[in-house]
Parts: structure tokens; sequence; C-alpha cells
């Protein structure tokens, strides 16, 4: 499942890099490469040198490249990694659902009220339900506890891994995702995720 998203802008080289990056362009395509750095990261891009960034991808936590393919000509992509962390739920394997939604609005990301949370800095996501809604559909639930989360990922267990395959906005906890074949019998968790220092920002410019 692909992973797109856009965040905010922020000015090259904002912070004092711990990570590395470095670029290389073959063609129309572009490899970035990092150090400094082993854990879970973002990858992300932008067409103007302070311009709006989109996230590309969660790259696993062992892999320090990634490369961004067929890109437009005669443009500059402007490239930056940045570390992400932050606590997991316990993991949960998809159940069929008690009663089918009558609609589709079930796949739509929402906070949807809940008392017994017990929100805190450094909360972690608790109670997580993935429920089928469909041969390809699964809801998911959790309680958000966290304060100062950048969002919630959600993460299956693919190949022995856990890789990221959909990202929401902070306070929410339900979610619908479509799966690809091999996802359907994946493990599920949610982690409240936060960003740590971008690395050096990066650019290539594509021929014309």
């Amino acid at each position: 499942m692909a992973v797109l998203a856009s965040v905010g802008c922020a000015p090259a080289d904002a912070n004092a890099p711990g990570i590395h990056l470095s670029a290389a362009l073959t063609g129309d395509d572009v490899t970035l490469t990092w150090d400094g750095h082993r854990g879970g990261v973002v990858v992300e891009f932008a067409t103007e040198p302070d311009g709006r960034y989109t996230i590309l991808d969660f790259p696993p936590a062992d892999r320090s490249t990634f490369e961004h393919p067929d890109l437009m000509p005669a443009t500059t992509f402007y490239y930056r990694v940045r570390p992400v962390t932050g606590p997991t739920s316990a993991p949960a394997t998809p159940v069929p659902i008690d009663v089918a939604p009558a609609d589709e609005d079930w796949i739509v990301p929402r906070t949807v009220p809940d008392p017994a949370a017990k929100p805190a800095p450094g909360g972690a996501p608790t109670n997580l339900l993935a429920r089928t809604v469909a041969p390809d559909g699964l809801l998911l639930t959790w309680r958000d506890n966290a304060t100062d989360e950048a969002g919630y990922l959600v993460e299956a267990e693919v190949g022995g891994d856990f890789q990221v395959v959909y990202v929401v906005d902070r306070d929410v906890n339900s979610a619908g995702i479509i799966t690809q074949e091999s996802e359907r019998a994946a493990t599920y968790r949610v982690r409240a995720y936060r960003f740590g220092a971008q690395s050096n920002v990066v650019h290539e410019q594509t021929p014309g």
C-alpha cells in the first residue's frame, strides 16, 4: 500500500543533522542513501527549497536507501530524512466484525469519543481491534492515550517485519484500510509517532 502525505514546510538544513543524507541521479531516478541513524525513518521530498514536503515512504528500520523512480524531467527535487519514533500498541490479528457497517463511512479516519482514554505525553495506544469488514476491507480502532503524537502509523507484519501501510492524523482512533492480498492475514499494530531532527537537505535536477 503506497504511503503519500503532505507535511509542513521547513527551511533547508533547519536542524543540525544527526543523519547524513546523500543523493545520486541516474537518468530520471534518484537514489538516496543515509547514515548516522539506525531505526525507522520517513523519506520526504519537495520541489522548492522551502516548499511543502510530501512523504514518500517509511522504510523498514534495517534499510538505509530509497529509490525515487521515473521523475519529471527538468525538475529539481529536494529530499530530507527524519527519524520516526514512538510507542506501539500490542499486536492484533483481524477478526470478523460483529455488525457490518451500513455504508462506506467506516473507512474514513475519525476521532471517536473515548472517556476511558488516559492522555499523557508519550502515551502508547491500547485496545487495538482489527475487524474484517469486507474481503479486502479492515477497520482498526484503538485508544488514543498520547498528547504529543504527530499522528498514527498503521503497521502490518508482512514477511516477519512490520511495515507502515497507512498514516493518519493525530487524535484519530478509528480508520479503515483496503488491504492488499499479502496484508489480509497480517498482524497489525498502531504507533503514536513523533519525528526526530531532520537530516541535511540534498537536491538533484532531472535532465530536460
